[in-house]
């Protein structure tokens, strides 16, 4: 008995090695490839989610429309609306619905307005200069849908024969079965439809991971042969990169958040999750930050109460100064506390939150002004207390911005080490701080280092000169 105990414990462990060894061949196979190349409106983008029931008192494409130059102003280029189709009936959560409950990928929500008044909306978008993207819901669909009663086939079913739901909490949508390469066509032709039709800008593809990804790559060719559009992921994996998403959500760095400000975790976690991105994904791949969005803030928390309101400013600071491109939900510019529903309608309070808009209008202004903070490449600067703080270099050309977060609950006098052989400094060097406006010149000591004030849970992000 033992022998054979023996032997299924060197099966079992040959076999977790043998996935491990091909989880990292893998992963070093992707990361020396190259992302697929982006539009720079996608590259240099600041997307804002738009949760249409909640985002205006009137919760319709109008009530959108009337807050654009709002958008504008705030500095936010690219729209994503949340799924804008018809919501099922037949098993329906809620009074209204969840809009990931797809009845006809063709229609307009009633809602929400026609598509004429959706199109207006589109070509106003255009007008101010913003790329608008819709929501995508490629997995499922709900249970009284088009496809569901002309397609029954195309779903996936249990041993009897019976449709079923991709998991036992989705119960109010069936799951689509993709072995049935005519479902592929229909929804290429359908996306094709959006874009070339109605004129969107791109999709941000719901749940994409349960998606074959030799579909998404098949309906990028399509999409690509028609114009350039942007590819949202909602998934994570790295090899969505290489033909199909110009985009993947950072669920890593936002899942560290709350541990570093808790103390749970130290600021090297940061570090290790960006390194670990290096060595997994394909090269110049784009991953969204995000420090909240509709499921986090209707299933977790708005980011000022889960963070607090200089926690929530803190995690924008990352999310906008590491490389990356980042997102603002819906109320986040003025500090909304309140949970957006997505069964019902939640609308936003707007009055209000100025200190909240000043700070995301800023921070924005910041992105935009500086092209360190869009694509430029990111040194990591030591300091005498890198468990609670965390600094670095963004550099871009004659372009460099030095920031620095502290995720202690004290305001921290913090010295920053130069020495390192890939970072360089002048003897003398003009700092600007960006959000206080506080300038001063600092003669740098023969060790190469200098000390900075930041506030507890707090940030400091600098224009440097020399």
């Amino acid at each position: 008995m033992r022998l054979i105990l023996l032997i299924v414990v060197i099966l079992l462990a040959a076999s977790y090695l043998a996935a491990q060894s091909f989880d990292s061949t893998r992963a070093r196979k992707l990361s020396i490839m190259h992302a697929r190349s982006s539009p720079e409106w996608v590259r240099d983008g600041i997307i804002y989610e738009i949760y249409p029931r909640s985002f205006s008192p009137e919760g319709t494409f109008a009530g959108i429309e009337k807050k654009l130059p709002e958008l504008k102003q705030l500095g936010v280029t690219i729209l994503w609306l949340m799924p804008i189709h018809p919501v099922g009936e037949v098993k329906r959560k809620g009074t209204l619905g969840s809009p990931y409950s797809v009845q006809d990928y063709y229609g307009i929500n009633p809602e929400y307005g026609t598509m004429d008044d959706f199109k207006r909306l589109l070509h106003r978008a255009h007008v101010l200069g913003f790329h608008l993207i819709i929501d995508l819901v490629a997995n499922h669909t709900s249970w009284d849908s088009k496809l569901i009663k002309e397609h029954p086939d195309w779903f996936t079913k249990d041993s009897t024969g019976k449709i079923i739901s991709p998991n036992p909490d989705w119960t109010d949508v069936a799951d689509l079965d993709y072995s049935h390469h005519e479902l592929w066509q229909y929804m290429i032709d359908m996306m094709k439809y959006w874009v070339r039709d109605v004129g969107i800008d791109g999709f941000r593809c719901d749940v994409s991971e349960l998606v074959p990804l030799p579909f998404w790559e098949e309906a990028r060719a399509a999409l690509d042969s028609i114009k350039p559009v942007m590819m949202l992921s909602e998934g994570s994996d790295p090899a969505q990169h290489v033909k199909a998403f110009d985009v993947t959500y950072s669920w890593n760095i936002y899942d560290i958040l709350s541990p570093m400000m808790t103390g749970k975790l130290t600021a090297y976690a940061l570090d290790k999750e960006l390194n670990r991105e290096e060595v997994t994904f394909p090269q110049g791949s784009l991953r969204m930050r995000f420090s909240s969005n509709h499921d986090k803030n209707a299933w977790d928390n708005p980011d000022v109460v889960k963070f607090g309101e200089e926690g929530a400013k803190l995690a924008a600071v990352i999310v906008n100064t590491i490389p990356g491109i980042p997102l603002i939900y819906d109320g986040q510019e003025i500090g909304n506390p309140k949970k957006l529903s997505l069964f019902e309608k939640t609308p936003i309070n707007w009055k209000g939150g100025d200190d909240f808009r000043k700070f995301y209008t800023r921070l924005f202004e910041i992105r935009r002004e500086h092209p360190a903070l869009r694509d430029g490449k990111m040194l990591r600067i030591p300091t005498y207390n890198d468990r609670y703080v965390y600094a670095f270099e963004r550099i871009a050309g004659s372009d460099t911005i030095l920031v620095v977060y502290n995720f202690s609950k004290f305001n921290a006098m913090i010295t920053l080490d130069f020495s390192g052989p890939k970072l360089s400094i002048g003897k003398q060097i003009h700092l600007a701080e960006v959000f206080t406006g506080d300038m001063w010149d600092i003669s740098v000591s023969p060790e190469k280092s200098i000390p900075v004030i930041v506030p507890a849970m707090g940030y400091r992000v600098y224009v440097v000169n020399e």
